[in-house]
């Protein structure tokens, strides 16, 4: 993981010089368009199963990627949103093909447009999560149901996910390309850039 420490108040307009230049937007965009291609096939393309255990706020990207994964196991105390318009972002992770698919157009809408946030039972009540776990137990819990999966044929696993994933997974990869086509050109504009700076601003001032 990846931990950052501020030792003082920190500004948005700290950051400007680096992200304002027509030149580093482009090359900024450019960059993270091919980071994220890359991580997101790469749970579209991973043959064993996933699973994912939710302990806590899943927010962005956070909640966008979990219909990529094969199994999510949510605390009962956990939240998912997908706040997207508000910080200057499209959706990412296959979500404006998979929430669709999961929980309706408009409930995906509700999320991806609106940013609405989710509570675990919400979540699973619309197919986005498996279950959700008692807070208490929930560490010793999900251990024990990885350990009882992890024990079965890993053939049968892998062939097993094959025959439910396969089928989408050239759909997945196509809106895979086509968000991270939207997001290089909103990251690559003056306003998309803009967009993240108040953002950035307003979470710094609330720290």
């Amino acid at each position: 993981s990846l931990f950052l420490q501020a030792s003082e108040k920190t500004s948005a307009s700290d950051f400007t010089p680096l992200v304002t230049s027509k030149i580093n937007m482009q090359f900024i965009s450019q960059l993270f368009t091919v980071v994220f291609r890359t991580f997101v096939n790469t749970f579209i393309q991973f043959k064993k199963p996933i699973i994912a255990a939710v302990n806590g706020p899943a927010i962005g990207l956070g909640a966008s990627i979990l219909p990529l994964c094969d199994v999510i196991w949510a605390n009962e105390k956990a939240w998912f949103q997908t706040p997207y318009t508000i910080f200057g972002q499209t959706p990412d992770a296959c979500s404006s093909v998979t929430f669709p698919l999961i929980m309706g157009v408009a409930s995906a809408n509700e999320m991806l447009l609106s940013g609405r946030k989710l509570t675990a039972q919400e979540a699973c009540a619309k197919g986005l999560v498996s279950q959700v776990l008692w807070p208490g137990t929930f560490t010793q819990e999900v251990m024990a149901r990885i350990k009882e999966l992890v024990s079965c044929n890993s053939v049968v696993l892998r062939e097993s996910k094959a025959l439910v994933r396969n089928i989408n997974r050239a759909a997945l990869e196509q809106a895979n390309e086509r968000e991270c086509e939207a997001l290089k050109r909103v990251w690559g504009s003056p306003q998309g850039m803009d967009s993240i700076l108040k953002y950035l601003q307003k979470k710094i001032d609330e720290f």
